[in-house]
Order: C-alpha cells, then sequence, then structure tokens
C-alpha cells in the first residue's frame, strides 16, 4: 500500500515526531503526552473472600498515577481481493504505558502489602483508531497486565459536550452471585464509611463527579472499551484460571478541555476515567461462583 510514507508493508511503523504531525488520531489525538493524578485522586477498590463468618473484605487503597501515551503507530492488515484489487486496512493508535502507586498509610493497607510507595498496577498496551473495521467499533484497547492477563476490548468514541456535568453513570462495587441472586446474609457492613470519609465506596463514579464539580466544558471527547463487545475477550493464564477467572472489563475515558477560569490563559485538559474488572471466584468455604467488581477511578492532568 503506497501512503504519504511510502510502500508500507502488512506490518507495523512507529512513526517519528515528523511523519505522526501528519497523522490522524482522530479522537485519540488530545491523548498524546504524559498525564498524572495528584495525591487523592485515583482509588481502587476490589471486594476479595474474606475468612469464615467475615463474608468479604473489601480493599480501598487511594493511589497516584503516572499514564503516558506515545509514539504514533501504524499498522497494515492485508484484506481480501475484491475485483482482482487487495484491500489493505490501515490503523493508527498510540503505544501506551500505566503505572499505579499506593497512597494509603493505614495499618490496613500495610498489613495487606499495598502500604504508600507500593506499585500495586503495571500495564502496557495499545489504544487504536480504526476507520475501516467494517463494525460498529472505531476504537479498540489493547492491553497486557503482569498477572497473566491479555485483554482485547473494541469501543466506540463520541465528541459532544454533555448538558451538565453529571454524565458518569454509576460503578458498582458489591460482590453478587454469577446467578444474579445476593448471596445470603450478605450486607454493607464491610463498608467502612469512616476510613475514607471523602469517597464513596458503594459507587466511586460519585467522586469523579464531585472532582469536576462546577468546572466549564469547553469540549470532551469520551471513550468507551468493553471485553464484552463482539469479538472482544480477556485471557488468563493458567494459574489464573483455576484459581480466579478475570471475565469482562469495562472501561470509560472522557477527554475533558476545561474553560480556564484565568482570562487570556488556555484551556486546561483534563483526563477521567472509570473502569470495572469483574473477577470470580466462591467465598471461602463456599462453592457458590461469585463476581467480585474491581474498579478503579482517577481524574488526571497533563504534564507534557
Amino acid at each position: 500500500m503506497k501512503t504519504k510514507f511510502g510502500v508500507i508493508p502488512a506490518g507495523i511503523q512507529i512513526l517519528t515526531k515528523a511523519q505522526a504531525s501528519q497523522v490522524d488520531l482522530g479522537p485519540l489525538t488530545q491523548l498524546q503526552g504524559t498525564w498524572v493524578s495528584e495525591p487523592g485522586m485515583g482509588w481502587n477498590v476490589i471486594a476479595v473472600p474474606g475468612p469464615p463468618q467475615q463474608e468479604f473484605i473489601l480493599e480501598v487503597i487511594p493511589y497516584i498515577e503516572t499514564l503516558t501515551f506515545k509514539p504514533v503507530v501504524t499498522a497494515s492488515n492485508r484484506g481480501p481481493f475484491i475485483d482482482g484489487v487487495e484491500n489493505t486496512q490501515q490503523i493508527v493508535g498510540l503505544m501506551y504505558e500505566q503505572q499505579i502507586h499506593s497512597t494509603c498509610e493505614t495499618d490496613f493497607c500495610n498489613s495487606r502489602g499495598f502500604g504508600k510507595g507500593q506499585e500495586i498496577h503495571a500495564e502496557r498496551g495499545f489504544f487504536l483508531n480504526i476507520q475501516n473495521l467494517n463494525s460498529n467499533f472505531d476504537v479498540v484497547r489493547l492491553s497486557t497486565i503482569p498477572h497473566g492477563n491479555s485483554v482485547l476490548a473494541p469501543g466506540n468514541s463520541t465528541t459532544a459536550l454533555p448538558p451538565n456535568n453529571d454524565f458518569f453513570g454509576t460503578a458498582d462495587t458489591f460482590p453478587f452471585a454469577v446467578t444474579g441472586q445476593l448471596l445470603p446474609g450478605y450486607a454493607e457492613g464491610q463498608y467502612d464509611t469512616n476510613q475514607f470519609a471523602e469517597f464513596n465506596q458503594l459507587d466511586p463514579n460519585t467522586f469523579l463527579q464531585k472532582t469536576l464539580g462546577t468546572q466549564k466544558l469547553a469540549s470532551m471527547t469520551t471513550l468507551s472499551f468493553s471485553t464484552k463487545n463482539s469479538d472482544g475477550g480477556i485471557l488468563n493464564i493458567p494459574f489464573i484460571q483455576q484459581n480466579i477467572k478475570t471475565t469482562d472489563m469495562q472501561a470509560k475515558f472522557w477527554i475533558e478541555e476545561i474553560e480556564n477560569p484565568t482570562a487570556g490563559q488556555p484551556n486546561i485538559l483534563q483526563l477521567q476515567y472509570t473502569q470495572t474488572i469483574n473477577l470470580v471466584f466462591p467465598p471461602t468455604g463456599v462453592n457458590i461462583p461469585v463476581v467480585w467488581p474491581h474498579v478503579t477511578v482517577n481524574t488526571m492532568r497533563k504534564i507534557s
């Protein structure tokens, strides 16, 4: 296939800055660069099976994060011959690297092994912009996690201003049986609202809305990814598969351009996201598969 860069075979090319400036990344354009969060902005919530008579343990971990999108990549996929002409699918996207460290200083966090400074998550992958996929999706997220998981999450993008700042929806952290029935005796007793009073452990998305507050949006791009979408999914290494199964992931990223309250100053770029990963394994001493939601939310600003 002949492009502005010459003839590109069915492969992958990492572009220079000069080349990348000529590529249309579509809804991913504003992601390029490095994003960081301040302490108190990122939250990790996961319910896990507790010892007998304790139902479950809720792990709530405040964190800081660095999320870097670079460089621009292109990939060409050879397609079928139509009327004697070979069709080629052209994909552009961004490599990304995510690093998350705990800022939790409680005795509980220290006893569970994720005290302040502990790295609690690392991830690498791609956000892809696909215009000729011949499907209902125009963006795709590919990722690998050192626990032994590989993720393929097709999705959609939209660019539109919401009517107000209440657009985040809900993120439920409460465990539930695979059949959809709540477990006998389960209650909300594990939710210690006094531990982090500023954060809603039942619905972390409310923290995103509180953080956005009354800031005025000048523009917004939404990226929605789900492994439940057609051809999406998660693969787990055998050890994980035998002990706990990661079944699905849904994530939304809001790339927000916020009007600067200081006259004459450029607008502010902000990135907010919510992500829910569902894990399935039985409670301690019970042979009933249960879905244990793992929710993360964060608000970040671009530094470069």
